[in-house]
């Protein structure tokens, strides 16, 4: 069997990137889930390459996180440009961009391989404020995440996903016993709901998604199922919220 061609495999992705991934980060953005993505888009691109497109996207603007909420969400990133004045001299800049996407300058003469910013509050920890979800103390699970994402800034704002059962292979929905379970699962779910959690590629048993509106409305009605258990991280206010399914 001849070895893949990982430069031919390398040219195509960035081929179809070019051709369609700004198209694919746009929809992504206003709500369109994967069927729909691809079924609007011009261009021939594959299932497998507009997901891996998506998938890149909703890593890249913090939708989704491969590990806990942590103070890194809160770190400033720091990048460095060069600037020749009208003598030739160069000097190095550093270009820092808060959470909220405004930036400050300053000169700096040191060059740093990775953020000293980034890698300082990596390293700490939050010390959560923990509590457990009473729907006779907290009313409405949806209306009681709604005023906290209000209160913290829906982007520091995630719940816990455990939704491996549904991903799947680059053949498509193949009817394995996995899929048919989670099938079960989230039937409770009206059919966008449902497309929007299967387009996703959940490449580890537990995934934290931003809790906007649509992520609110799913785990509200899993949880009114019986079938969701989580936490949700509320950053800004270190706080941390179990839910434990209601049978």
């Amino acid at each position: 069997m001849d070895k893949p061609n990982y430069f031919q495999t390398a040219l195509s992705n960035f081929t179809t990137d070019v051709a369609c991934g700004g198209a694919v980060r746009h929809l992504t953005d206003i709500g369109y889930t994967l069927d729909q993505i691809v079924e609007r888009l011009d261009y021939p691109a594959s299932r497998m390459k507009v997901q891996r497109i998506m998938m890149d996207y909703l890593y890249e603007s913090r939708v989704l996180l491969r590990e806990e909420p942590s103070l890194a969400l809160f770190a400033g990133r720091e990048e460095y440009v060069q600037e020749q004045d009208v003598y030739g001299r160069r000097t190095l800049r550093r270009i820092i961009h808060d959470q909220d996407s405004q930036y400050k300058m300053t000169d700096t003469p040191d060059l740093t391989p990775m953020s000293r910013n980034e890698e300082t509050a990596g390293k700490q920890d939050i010390l959560w404020k923990e509590s457990a979800y009473d729907s006779r103390r907290d009313g409405k699970l949806t209306e009681l995440l709604y005023r906290k994402c209000q209160e913290n800034d829906e982007k520091f704002c995630y719940a816990s996903c455990a939704f491996r059962f549904l991903s799947i292979d680059s053949s498509g929905y193949s009817e394995n016993e996995g899929q048919i379970a989670g099938t079960e699962t989230i039937s409770c779910l009206h059919k966008r709901q449902q497309e929007y959690l299967r387009g996703i590629q959940w490449e580890k048993p537990i995934v934290y998604h931003r809790l906007n509106q649509r992520m609110r409305e799913i785990i509200g009605k899993l949880y009114e199922a019986g079938v969701y258990s989580g936490v949700c991280y509320f950053v800004s206010s270190r706080e941390k919220i179990r839910i434990i399914k209601d049978i």
